[in-house]
């Protein structure tokens, strides 16, 4: 079903935030931090999300509307995932400038980085804690598949999927090095 599609997407986004988390405490104890690795995990949250994870959100959205009407909190999500794709592409643009040897001022950088962080953390929540609960609530059986059948796209995560995409390798093996370390 697809709120489990997308609760599943929430939790790898969850395990990718707590290791952006751990590089932004290494960064705030003046350590070093692989930021090609930074990188992958910050284009992986940004692009992943605008054209897998959010369009299948804005699918429930749009027909929570369509069929229920107006709902306050649900109202601005569409919006939101549009503002959080700028920031996420800024933020990114400032990752590519440090892998370029610009010189970004570290404050500046950790700065950006929390931000980055917050904001994610915050929109997952809202989701998780607030709308989704709602949904399943309210959505019979007939809404979840009609919701399902105006989802066609064929997923395979480029990082948690049976296929790892190139640009992903360091992360990939990362993620599951990371998984093994906590077995």
């Amino acid at each position: 079903m697809m709120i489990e599609r997308i609760r599943r997407e929430h939790g790898y986004m969850v395990r990718l935030l707590a290791l952006l988390r751990h590089k932004l405490n290494m960064l705030k104890s003046e350590r070093q931090v692989n930021y090609g690795i930074l990188r992958e995990l910050v284009d992986y949250l940004t692009n992943h999300a605008e054209k897998v994870h959010h369009p299948k959100e804005d699918i429930l959205y749009r027909y929570y509307i369509e069929h229920y009407g107006h709902h306050h909190e649900i109202d601005n999500l569409e919006l939101e995932h549009t503002s959080l794709s700028e920031k996420s592409h800024a933020f990114l643009d400032v990752v590519d400038m440090v892998l370029q040897d610009a010189v970004i001022p570290q404050d500046m950088f950790i700065e950006q980085l929390e931000s980055f962080l917050d904001a994610q953390k915050k929109h997952l929540e809202t989701e998780e804690k607030h709308i989704f609960p709602y949904l399943i609530d309210k959505f019979t059986v007939k809404d979840w598949q009609a919701v399902e059948e105006r989802w066609s796209v064929c997923e395979d995560d480029p990082v948690f999927g049976s296929t790892i995409a190139e640009q992903y390798q360091q992360l990939a093996e990362r993620v599951h090095q990371t998984e093994r370390e906590c077995t």
